[in-house]
């Protein structure tokens, strides 16, 4: 697998989208921060695997990237359509990855 912050922020979105917990997880460095999706961070793969367990029982959870861009070999700045079965809302994701893992991420929801 590449490397790139292209090839692996497309990993964790196709392991997002059929459900593949332990797929989504090792997209992630092991001390992963990632804000925006609860009121404080979280931080390492265990408390995302916790805070995504139950969310990836949801059948209707999808997500759609439909514009990107990369900055340099680290950076990736992507406009997400995640559908729940609440409905569909829209994030700006941003990602840093380094040596092929998200080492931090940051999500603004549109609420």
């Amino acid at each position: 697998m590449s490397t790139s912050p292209s090839a692996v922020v497309t990993a964790q979105v196709d392991a997002f989208n059929v459900r593949d917990l332990d797929g989504f997880c090792a997209t992630y460095a092991p001390d992963a921060v990632v804000s925006g999706v609860t009121p404080e961070p979280i931080v390492g793969r265990d408390a995302l695997r916790a805070f995504y367990a139950s969310r990836f029982e949801d059948a209707a959870l999808h997500c759609v990237i439909d514009a990107s861009v990369t900055f340099g070999d680290r950076w990736l700045v992507a406009r997400e359509l995640v559908t729940t079965s609440n409905g569909t809302g829209e994030t700006i994701a941003t990602f840093e990855v380094r040596d092929g893992l998200i080492t931090r991420a940051s999500m603004v929801k549109d609420e």
